[in-house]
Formats: structure tokens, sequence, C-alpha cells
């Protein structure tokens, strides 16, 4: 195969992935001395990230090109019980073996079976509420998160929480995922797609491409136009605090700070 023809390596590299950690980090405790509030210290795959002096609860967000949602492996899926969707969750996973050899072997073969669970993924997400139901606890945890904060150069939006994912939901259509070269294939990621153009701004996809990241499924959303969407639609409000500006529902809640 001539190499101007094969797949672009998209994995993060250890270094990388430890600094896109550190921004989270840096931006949590920047928030938290902004605010005087305090930063959650709440273990692996934690949502509460600071705590502010009304003890109400931000999900902070840097800089990333994508924010990573979740990514769970098989344990953590068969823990988390109260997933919406943790059962399609765990299908896509099982549709490859334990080994990761025995998937290089044949990749093709376990991309056929995830084809099928991935359809019934993205039928399901497109059904009533699952949709906003799905978010609700990716994003907040079944609503233990009160506030969506996402630092943007060295300004932070609050967004309510409820009000946001609400926004994204309703702003967005579920796809499966089409090849767009010959060494792909149809349907191997749910696709979150906005209704005004027809750009993706998130994907639930799966880990295949290291011994360290095997058999994982992955959420992400597009940070430039998450966060392009949410000021677009919600309203901003300078506050009290220099480098903080307020939107829609936050506004009557974050203002007594």
């Amino acid at each position: 195969m001539n190499s101007e023809n094969l797949p672009k390596r998209r994995a993060m590299t250890p270094d990388n992935a430890r600094m896109v950690r550190q921004q989270g980090h840096d931006a949590e405790a920047e928030f938290a001395e902004l605010v005087g509030g305090r930063v959650n210290v709440y273990g692996i795959g934690r949502k509460k990230d600071v705590i502010d002096k009304q003890n109400n609860i931000h999900s902070v967000k840097s800089g990333n090109k994508k924010w990573q949602i979740f990514l769970y492996g098989s344990q953590r899926l068969q823990k988390d019980i109260d997933f919406q969707a943790s059962d399609l969750l765990f299908e896509c996973l099982n549709c490859f073996p334990d080994k990761r050899s025995d998937y290089l072997t044949d990749k093709t073969k376990y991309k056929i079976l995830l084809q099928a669970t991935m359809k019934k993924l993205k039928d399901y997400l497109n059904q009533d509420k699952n949709k906003i139901i799905f978010f609700k606890k990716a994003f907040l945890n079944n609503g233990e998160v009160d506030y969506l904060t996402i630092k943007e150069a060295e300004v932070f939006h609050i967004f309510e929480g409820d009000e946001a994912i609400y926004l994204l939901s309703e702003s967005t259509t579920v796809e499966n995922s089409q090849a767009k070269r010959i060494t792909q294939m149809d349907e191997q990621k749910v696709i979150f797609k906005l209704l005004s153009n027809g750009t993706t701004i998130g994907e639930i996809e799966l880990r295949n491409d290291s011994e360290i990241h095997y058999r994982e499924i992955k959420f992400w959303m597009d940070r430039e136009k998450t966060l392009k969407l949410l000021k677009e639609k919600i309203m901003g409000l300078k506050t009290r605090y220099d480098r903080a500006i307020v939107h829609g529902k936050a506004i009557s809640k974050f203002q007594e700070l």
C-alpha cells in the first residue's frame, strides 16, 4: 500500500495526553481561585471539577481541540450501571476479542460485528428523549453537576448545565459514520452533527489503537463548535469577576457569588 493511502495516526501520544490533563487541572485551579471556590478531588472519571462558594459544582473544560467527555472500558461500564445506554456501549466493546492480537489478525471481521451494534446505538439515541438523557449523564452525571464552565483564552464562560445540554440536544442529529477512505468501513461510530450546517460536533467511537487503549469506548465533543453554539444561542453577561462571563439561566444563580 502506498504510504499516502495509509490512515493517519489519530491517537494522542502519552506526553500529549499528560499535557492535556495538566491544562485541564490548571484551568480548574485558575477558576477556583477566580471565584473563591475550591478544586474538588474526586478520583478517576470525576465530573466534579470546582465547587464554588455556594457549594454549586462546575465541570470545567479548557482549550483542547476535542473534549473527552468519557473514556470507558468494560469494567467501568459494568460498575456504572446507571449510565444511559450502558448495555449498548458494553455490546459495542464485546464486538472485539479479549486479546488485541486476535483483533489484529482479522480487523474486518470484528468491524463487521460492530456495524450492527453501532446502528442499534444510533437508533436508540434517536428515540424519544434518549439523547438528552444520555447527555445529562455524560456531561452532568445525572444532575450532580450544576454548571458547564468553559475556558476561552483567559475568559471563563459559565453555563447552567441543563440549559447547555438541552441546547446541544436540540441542535444536533444522530447518525452513523460513513467511510471516507478505502481503508475504512461504514457504521463504525455514532456521530452527532449540527442541524444548522451538517458538520460533526461529537462522536462515540471505539479505541483499539494500542495495548493500553484497547476495547475502550470514547465520547468526545469539538471544543470550538460547542462553545460557538452555546455563546451564540445563550446570552452572556459580564460578572464582577474580570475574567468570567455568565450566560442564560446561570445569570440569576451565579451573580450572587
